[in-house]
């Protein structure tokens, strides 16, 4: 039932969508997904992944933000669609593998997080059998979790090259997350000692305040000087880190780690697609850099 709605809200949010921007999209795609055909097997899914990812994560440049942001800014949606489009706005798209199919359930292993997850599945004899391993979309919902309609699959025999990969790419990632770990430890100790100064700040203008020999105000007005100038430094050293920390997060973390890793999917869709065409080539023949 709940993929039954999420398609009908792709084909909602995209009703309003000019079919020439569709179709540069779908040209931008398949520059790395390969080119559709429709007597290729798995056409329909694949459709159905490209038209996932221009409705739910392709960032439009007119407006900064995707079909998904932007339907999510309507103040007329019904309660049960924002609901929806709010849980898909915090799925994932990933590569995940099999681990446990049950009759109204599958367990699988989110590959390049090292995440397990339950996923409602009642069909799940039927879409999966043990260790597969294929590209999929999670989205969380009302307590559960749910795949979408489309999926990729990708030969067993080809687990350890795509392992592999994941490897190189979370290595990489590993290094942003650890600058911006350290980062945080670092701007600790200023934002402690910016307290300190702030509330010894205070103390002294109330001192001030009361004051009423010269030499005590000069004194006064002294220590308040040489406190200020340490808390603009101090403001100043911590407004450099938090800068930091935003672009890393922004440009990197959730920029270029994204990019990647998207990037990384739709390669190996593309390779899928050419075992799913060339059956007599052996599949790490395809599967390769």
């Amino acid at each position: 039932m709940i993929r039954e709605n999420i398609n009908q809200l792709v084909e909602e949010i995209t009703r309003g969508h000019s079919q020439d921007d569709i179709f540069q999209a779908k040209k931008d795609f398949q520059k790395i997904s390969g080119e559709i055909f429709e007597d290729d097997k798995s056409f329909e899914s694949r459709m159905g992944c490209f038209l996932e990812w221009y409705t739910f994560d392709r960032v439009r440049p007119e407006s900064m933000s995707t079909p998904l942001q932007q339907y999510l800014k309507s103040q007329s949606i019904p309660p049960e669609n924002r609901e929806l489009a709010e849980a898909i706005s915090q799925g994932n798209h990933g590569l995940f593998i099999a681990k446990k199919i049950k009759s109204d359930c599958v367990v699988v292993m989110d590959v390049m997080d090292n995440e397990k997850y339950r996923v409602l599945e009642d069909q799940g004899a039927i879409l999966f059998n043990s260790d597969d391993l294929f590209e999929g979309r999670l989205i969380p919902y009302k307590g559960h979790y749910y795949f979408t309609d489309h999926f990729c699959y990708h030969p067993k025999p080809t687990a350890g090259f795509i392992l592999s990969k994941i490897k190189d790419l979370r290595a990489k990632e590993k290094e942003a997350l650890a600058k911006e770990k350290r980062l945080k430890k670092e701007i600790i100790s200023p934002q402690k000692s910016l307290k300190k100064i702030t509330a010894k700040l205070e103390k002294v203008n109330g001192k001030l305040a009361n004051a009423t020999k010269e030499k005590k105000i000069h004194s006064l007005k002294e220590e308040i000087e040489q406190l200020e100038n340490q808390k603009v430094q101090l403001e100043s050293q911590i407004s450099d880190i938090v800068n930091q920390l935003t672009l890393l997060r922004t440009k990197t973390i959730e920029g270029e780690h994204l990019e990647n890793r998207f990037n990384l999917i739709r390669k190996l869709s593309y390779m899928s697609l050419k075992w799913e065409r060339s059956r007599q080539i052996d599949v790490r023949d395809i599967y390769q850099d």
